[in-house]
Parts: structure tokens; sequence; C-alpha cells
């Protein structure tokens, strides 16, 4: 059998196990040893959802999903922009407390981080008068709250 992706809901690891427990069946009658404890946990409700988790996750995996906007932030303090300018109703306040308050801001800062894949510290260049002939030797910089110890 051809092992295929899990993109089809007919395939991937939940389909190979719904055919070792086809197989496993054969031998559960006759008493195999170690047959039923093998059929007993490939049933359990545990390991089929487990299975069918997996089996999620591999088709995220493969849609390669890409964020909408990495300016989040910036959008969000152009629509409280807009609201100003609005007339005053229940919802628009709202609106505008939660796109104000720190929590959300914080929120869509980490997205803005994520969305330009920047997750590490820019780092000093190296200097260019590095001797050659000396062992080699390890340049280590500490980052603080984006500020260098």
């Amino acid at each position: 059998m051809k092992p295929s992706t899990a993109t089809n809901p007919e395939n991937g690891l939940s389909q190979i196990l719904r055919l070792v427990l086809r197989e496993l069946n054969l031998f559960y009658s006759r008493d195999v040893n170690g047959v039923c404890l093998l059929y007993d946990l490939l049933h359990s409700p545990w390991l089929q959802a487990l299975l069918k988790i997996y089996d999620c996750l591999q088709e995220f995996k493969e849609k390669k999903l890409v964020p909408a906007t990495t300016h989040a932030q910036t959008l969000s303090c152009e629509v409280v922009g807009i609201l100003r300018e609005t007339p005053k109703s229940p919802e628009i306040q709202e609106l505008k407390q939660i796109l104000q308050d720190p929590h959300f801001k914080a929120l869509l800062s980490a997205h803005d981080t994520v969305a330009r894949k920047d997750f590490e510290p820019l780092l000093p260049p190296l200097p260019d008068n590095i001797p050659e002939s000396e062992e080699a030797m390890r340049i280590v910089c500490l980052v603080k709250n984006q500020q260098p110890l």
C-alpha cells in the first residue's frame, strides 16, 4: 500500500489505522498472543481522537497560510481615528474601548511580530579586524527588553 497525504479525508493516518484494525479483526477471533491488547488499544477513543487531531494538523501544515497583513496595529490606530469622527453610539464606544485596550494592542503587536517573522533581536555586525591566526572565539550578545546588557 502506498502512503498518501492527509489532504483527502480517506487518506492519512486515520485511514491507515482503519486498515490495520480490519487486519487485526482476522487475528482477534483466533486469540493470537497480544492481538487482543493491540486491538483494544487501537480502538480506544482517545487514540482515535488523537489521530484525527494529527490528520487535521497535517492538513493545516500543508496549507501554508500567510497573514493578511503585517501591520494590524497601524490599521487599528487608523480605525480608532476614524471612529473619533463618527457619531457616538454604544457600539462605536465599545469598539474604541476594545481597540484602545492595552491587552488588545499587545495582541496586535504580537501578531505583527509573527507576521513579519521578526523572532530574534538584530545582532551588531562582527568586527572587520578579527585576527585569523588566533584560536576561534565566540561572540555572545545578551539582550533584555530590546536593550543590550
